[in-house]
Order: C-alpha cells, then structure tokens, then sequence
C-alpha cells in the first residue's frame, strides 16, 4: 500500500493520504519521507476525497470503508487501482508463490541502469531503489504481483514472470490445482506478442499455457537460461550463464543462496527478452545487495552474525536455510521462527516440521495471527515445536518475543549465526539483540 501511495502521489493534482493502527512498519519512514500523511482509523477521514484504496486486510466491515460506501465515494481494492495504472503503461508482473519481492527488484534495477526509467511497485524496501517504490517516467510498469485471492488478475502485463507455484494462502486457495488455475489464467492473459518466462524446474510448469512466447530459466539443461558451475561462500554465490546452450557469461551474486541464483536467472531471461545487452545486466545483477528482511544482516551480538528473512512458507524456510548452511558451513545456525496465520500453519503442519533439518536449533515464537483471518483458534506454537523435536532438532519454544530475546542474549556465542523468520514481528527480536 506504501508504494501505491507514492505512485499516486505523483498523479497530477492528487492528494493522498492513509489510515492504519497506530504501530509503526519500516514503511511509515518512506512514507514519512514521502511527505504522506498517515493517520489512525476513523471514518471521518474519508469524508472529503475522490477515491478510498483498500488493503485486502480488511473488508467491507472496515468502519472507513463502510463510510465511504455510504457517501458514494469511488472504492478501489490494491489490486484494481494497481490494475488502473499499470493499463497506462507497459506491463512487467513478476508473480509466484516464492521470490516475487528479490526478483521485482532485480529486474527493477536492472532497467533503472539500462535507462528505461520504469515505474516500479515492490514488497519491500529495496535499498538500490531508494524505498519499495520507483515513480519513473518510461513506458514500462513493473509490479510485484500477488495471487492472492486471484488478485493478480487485475493486472494485464505484456511480460510476466512466474517464479514457482505451490499451495500457500490456504484460508483462500482449495488446493494446489485452485493455485494452478489462477496462474494459468494469469498466463492466458498475455497477448501472441507477450512474454512468460517460467522456472523450468517447477513441477507443474507445463500445466501453464499461454498465447505469448515462453522462455525456462533453471539448472538443468532444458532451462533456456541456466546456471552452472555453483559455488557459495560467506561473499555470495558465483556461477556461469548458459543461454540457449552458449556461455554468456559468469556472475557473481552479493546475495547468497540457490533462490536467489534463480531468481538472477529469471530477471536475464525477461532483460534480454527486452533487449538488454549481457554486459549491462551482470553488472547491475552483481551490485544488488538485496531487499529489505530478505536474508538481511542486521547486526552482531557477542560475535554472532544475525539475521533477518520474511520467510514464512515452509519452502522459502527451507531454501532460505539451506542458503545459509551452504555460506555459513561452520556457524551454529539458530533459526527463530514466528509462523504467521493460523490457516497456514494448520494446513502445512508437517511441511513446516521438515523445513528446518539444516538449522542447529530452532526457536518458535507463537502465531502470529493475520488482519484478515476472522476466526478465533487454540491451535498453538507449541503443536510445531513437538513436531520438529521429533524429526531431531533442538526446540524452544517461548510465548513472548521479550522470552525469546531474553533467553538468545543470555545463550549466544561468537559461533552463532542467528535468523529470525516470518511475516510478523519477530524482526524486532534481532532487532533488540544487537542494540
């Protein structure tokens, strides 16, 4: 929501202002920056404007919103006024159920060096980007794009990215094939001139048609683009790019990890589908330094390293840890984890319990319940912890977050290598520990 504010700002003749609770996010700064005005929740303060942008946080219930219906003022979901935009424009989405943030920002960057100027929405904060949003005056509008609830289906790209595709969003997504279909129409939306460039490794990859051209990315040989030759160290991740069976070059990330090769990958395979000279991208590719609670190093604490990731999937924990393990071979890893929604850790229970088998100790903060989950669970913290230790992974379990950091800095060592992890709040763990 951030982002969109600071493109419509930009609108001629347009005032924005916002409303959320009073606890403040890293985007209240941008916001602040941005000279955005965000106010508490009330209803008056939508009494005197032309359009309300609505958070799919909240639903028709919300008491601003309600307001706004009764004055017959225009309401616009996220992703309709995202749509509005970008309809203006060239579209880029870059979708999928892991790497949307990391990958938008690649690509982001690499077109804001090559001089296209794009306008630019992403999950984060991006530091090469100055904040999670670019307000740029080319034809191009590039989007991270969510499938939640379909919402990505307000968007019509010329080039889209699809990541990878599995199960997440259970209080909305039936199952892996109501997941599928949504992608695929997403797909079917392209024009025969469009664009879709697709992780070729993905298991349902070829359940996915489309009218435009399809280029693979991966690390196998039938990938159009792939990486070979890997090797990870503490500086990142090195390797050489194949295309279409040809060296085009060797990179070297700043940022580690198998994921985030991929997503390197995906960003070459859309640029040089545009057009962009090889020399150009590797070295944008090479100075990115990574988004914001995306494997961030935040600090040290008794000479610990620690770390921060949004990672709340139990593939993107997975993959996240494995980053480390492969980077930080001799560290103690302890990974804090804080699941987020109750929905989600209900229906992926098993598949969270395997996803910490590269992590020394885990450490799990309660549930962190979502805005929009309107039920009330007992389900607890305390059922994946049980899980986890009999898979043969140390286990704490703590129901504060001032438990958590209590206890990590009464525990840690010069050989640690702390990650918290999860959408919520248990940033603020790491946080702490290093003030």
């Amino acid at each position: 929501m951030s982002a969109l504010a600071q493109i419509a700002k930009q609108q001629p003749f347009t005032v924005v202002t916002g409303s959320d609770v009073p606890q403040r996010f890293f985007t209240d700064d941008i916001l602040d920056a941005c000279e955005i005005a965000v106010m508490d929740f009330n209803p008056a303060n939508v009494e005197h404007v032309d359009l309300v942008v609505v958070s799919p946080a909240y639903d028709a219930n919300h008491p601003e919103i309600k307001r706004a219906a009764e004055l017959g003022v225009e309401i616009l979901s996220y992703p309709q006024y995202l749509g509005r935009l970008m309809s203006e424009k060239i579209g880029i989405c870059v979708s999928g159920t892991h790497g949307k943030t990391t990958t938008t920002a690649m690509l982001g960057k690499i077109l804001i060096e090559s001089g296209f100027d794009p306008t630019i929405v992403v999950g984060s904060e991006v530091p090469a980007l100055g904040g999670n949003a670019h307000v740029g005056s080319g034809s191009f509008f590039l989007a991270e794009s969510c499938e939640y609830r379909r919402h990505f289906l307000n968007y019509s790209p010329l080039h889209l990215i699809i990541t990878n595709m599995e199960l997440d969003h259970p209080d909305y997504f039936r199952d892996l094939n109501d997941v599928l279909e949504a992608f695929n129409s997403l797909a079917a939306k392209l024009p025969p001139e469009g664009n879709l460039v697709i992780w070729e490794e993905d298991p349902s990859r070829k359940s996915i048609s489309t009218q435009g051209s399809i280029t693979t990315y991966g690390l196998t040989d039938a990938s159009d683009v792939q990486a070979l030759n890997i090797t990870y160290d503490n500086q990142g991740s090195h390797f050489d790019v194949m295309i279409r069976g040809e060296l085009a070059g060797h990179l070297d990330l700043v940022v580690t990890g198998r994921h985030n090769i991929l997503n390197a990958l995906a960003a070459i395979a859309l640029t040089r589908n545009l057009g962009l000279p090889l020399e150009i991208i590797f070295a944008s590719l090479a100075g990115f330094t990574g988004t914001k609670r995306r494997f961030e190093r935040i600090g040290t604490r008794n000479g610990a390293i620690i770390f921060d990731d949004y990672a709340h999937h139990p593939t993107e924990i997975q993959t996240t840890l494995d980053g480390v393990r492969r980077s930080y071979p001799e560290r103690r890893i302890r990974a804090v984890f804080q699941p987020h929604t109750f929905s989600r850790t209900q229906k992926l229970l098993n598949e969270f319990s395997e996803s910490f088998l590269q992590a020394d100790e885990v450490v799990l903060a309660e549930i962190f319940s979502s805005a929009r989950e309107t039920r009330i669970s007992d389900f607890s913290s305390l059922s994946l912890a049980s899980l986890i230790e009999k898979k043969g992974t140390l286990t704490r379990y703590f129901s504060t977050l001032d438990e958590i950091t209590q206890y990590l800095g009464q525990t840690v060592s010069d050989n640690d290598l702390v990650i918290t992890l999860g959408a919520g709040d248990i940033y603020k763990v790491g946080q702490d520990l290093i003030c």
